[in-house]
């Protein structure tokens, strides 16, 4: 696991990058750096929750379909947006929403992403190569 952070002072980002192995264990890992982050970086309580789902769900779609050696969490606060990536370095596997059936046991992972960015004012997407999810949210808490 390679950690880096930045914190450059009120106009500058709040940021936060690791490097992890992929493991059944990082999803559950990153959640609590997230959560830990939130708390350093006092965003509304409120936000903590959805921003641990968030990073839950990009790392493990990033772990069980990638088949990559190596999953980068990336956090950042700026402008009252926090931007979370996660980018697994295999241009072959492309995350795509889709609806799942009614008995299906997976595949609400990236729906759960989208209404949590559409409930927080926010927007989420995958990069042109695929390697990069990425979700930003407004932190203003609503009102």
């Amino acid at each position: 696991m390679h950690l880096s952070t930045g914190e450059h002072g009120a106009r500058s980002p709040a940021e936060f990058q690791v490097a992890m192995s992929p493991s059944p264990t990082c999803a559950g890992q990153a959640r609590r750096m997230a959560d830990a982050l939130m708390r350093k970086w006092a965003v509304p309580s409120l936000l903590t929750g959805d921003v641990q789902l968030v990073v839950s769900e990009l790392v493990t779609n990033a772990f069980l379909h990638s088949g990559t050696d190596v999953i980068t969490l990336s956090l950042a606060v700026q402008d009252g947006i926090l931007r979370i990536d996660v980018r697994h370095h295999v241009t072959r596997h492309r995350p795509i929403l889709r609806r799942p059936r009614d008995d299906d046991e997976h595949g609400r992972g990236l729906l759960l992403v989208k209404a949590i960015a559409d409930n927080r004012q926010g927007t989420w997407g995958v990069s042109c190569d695929g390697t990069t999810t990425w979700c930003e949210l407004s932190v203003a808490v609503p009102r």
